[in-house]
């Protein structure tokens, strides 16, 4: 080997260790300042901000820097999703990702992002099957009962949704079809407050994931009629799924998780996931995400990246099937 040769093999792996070094340094400065958690559904009304919000609190301790929770609302979740990916691709600024805003709503229509293009993907956190869920004041106790009185007032109960092209819209289109009916829909500006449209008689029926609507089951408010998914929800053993209520075929599950800006650091991702992944572990945090009607569900960046384009393609399908257009 030349001298000249020798100069450069050691240059080379000189720089390979800086390069590493600096690396190292800029993964245990991170985070230099408190963070940002973007949730894009209100407060307290959804699994999407509670389990989240949950799990940031335990984050900022592992961290040691406050994180600061900022509930961004309209558009089905595209307000918050398009602050944050507008955000410095530097960690500091989260996003509550879900199956609304980064595969259902894309599917339908322009919402000026691309969650291929404009996301990081870091964990998923649960999972959850909706419900069919209606007022306690319809006349009606079982999917049967349900399905007999749309037929009967067509277009005369309202199905109210967080939004065209969130998901519960999906989910009560795709229920139309598979049962026949005919049901009007009405689009609010949360889930929040097509829970609530339900709850005051604005509204008779909702698809929602059940974790969103268990404290106005249990308040007697409101009545689930069936588990759109292939196995009943534990806190709720007496409600049946679809097959087992005659409607083979209905199922959509509900999912979240944390993502970041697209660019931001590997190292930093890295870092996150493996902070949330240690907290969604916990048995805790566990607990808390089955009471609330969900079931823990982690999966790390790439998984969780292959699971976004996956679903984008199921909905896209169903989307099609249902005829379902963009208002």
């Amino acid at each position: 080997m030349t001298h000249g040769n020798e100069r450069r093999r050691r240059g080379c792996a000189a720089l390979l260790v800086a390069v590493a070094a600096t690396t190292a340094a800029s993964a245990a400065q991170f985070p230099e300042r408190p963070l940002r958690l973007i949730i894009p559904v209100q407060a307290g009304t959804s699994t999407n901000d509670t389990i989240p919000r949950a799990v940031a609190q335990k984050l900022a301790a592992a961290l040691g820097q406050p994180i600061v929770m900022d509930n961004r609302v309209g558009a089905s979740g595209q307000i918050g999703t398009k602050a944050a990916v507008a955000a410095a691709p530097d960690g500091h600024t989260l996003l509550v990702g879900y199956t609304t805003t980064l595969a259902v709503a894309p599917s339908l229509h322009d919402v000026g992002y691309d969650p291929a293009k404009d996301i990081a993907p870091i964990a998923r956190v649960f999972s959850s099957s909706s419900l069919i869920v209606i007022s306690a004041a319809v006349a009606a106790t079982t999917l049967k009962e349900l399905v007999a009185l749309a037929k009967a007032k067509p277009g005369q109960l309202n199905f109210a949704s967080a939004g065209t092209g969130s998901t519960p819209h999906l989910c009560g289109e795709l229920f139309e079809a598979l049962a026949g009916i005919d049901l009007a829909h009405v689009p609010y500006k949360s889930a929040g407050a097509a829970i609530t449209s339900l709850a005051v008689g604005e509204s008779q029926v909702v698809c929602q994931a059940a974790g969103s609507v268990m404290p106005l089951i249990k308040a007697g408010k409101l009545r689930p009629i069936v588990v759109a998914g292939p196995k009943r929800v534990p806190s709720l053993p007496d409600v049946p799924t679809a097959a087992e209520a005659g409607l083979p075929g209905f199922a959509v599950e509900s999912w979240s998780g944390l993502v970041a800006p697209a660019r931001t650091p590997p190292h930093v991702i890295g870092r996150l996931y493996e902070e949330i992944a240690r907290i969604v572990a916990l048995a805790d945090i566990q607990a808390f995400i089955r009471a609330q009607g969900a079931e823990p569900a982690l999966l790390g960046p790439a998984e969780f990246t292959a699971y976004i384009g996956s679903e984008r393609a199921k909905w896209t399908q169903v989307i099609k099937a249902a005829g379902v257009k963009a208002e």
